[in-house]
């Protein structure tokens, strides 16, 4: 579901103890800065601004507190709800760098010109980010390593790779 202008930058995952603190996925590279940004989520098909009292980065979770939330009771309608924030309070990216939700739809073809598929998502294994292809006419997944050797132009909804495919 699109929401104007909006991404998604983390989710709501649980509550912490029983005084309306919540336990938060953050999507941002670094998982801090998602504190920077206008948090909102979608209650009853409208976007609603979300108030961060507090927050805690913990060593393996990132907890939150929102305004006149006191009981874990209160926290029920919250549970499960994607973060969202305004696409345009994002940074400015360097040249030949690229935001994710900006990837996602994109064309991928090789540098053949053959289509492998649409960019469907990406993730992180190590130190590199992973692009997820996926094909209509196939049920496997391409994951291409997103590093330079391997990406050799991103323009106008068009990803061209060096890459080798059966599909």
């Amino acid at each position: 579901m699109s929401y104007d202008n909006h991404i998604i930058v983390g989710k709501i995952l649980t509550t912490h103890g029983i005084k309306g603190w919540f336990t938060i996925g953050s999507y941002t590279s670094n998982p801090e800065d998602i504190f920077k940004y206008n948090l909102k989520v979608v209650i009853d098909n409208e976007l609603k601004q979300l108030m961060v009292t507090e927050y805690n980065l913990m060593p393996k979770k990132i907890i939150m507190k929102l305004e006149d939330i006191d009981t874990i009771e209160s926290c029920s309608k919250y549970m499960n709800l994607d973060l969202y924030t305004l696409a345009d309070e994002l940074p400015e990216v360097e040249s030949n760098e690229y935001y994710w939700h900006d990837l996602i739809g994109c064309a991928v073809f090789d540098e053949n010109n053959a289509l492998l598929g649409v960019a469907d998502s990406l993730f992180t294994s190590g130190d590199t980010d992973i692009l997820v292809v996926k094909n209509d006419n196939s049920q496997k997944e391409i994951l291409i390593p997103f590093l330079k050797s391997n990406i050799i132009s991103v323009k106008n909804s068009k990803i061209i790779v060096r890459w080798y495919s059966e599909i």
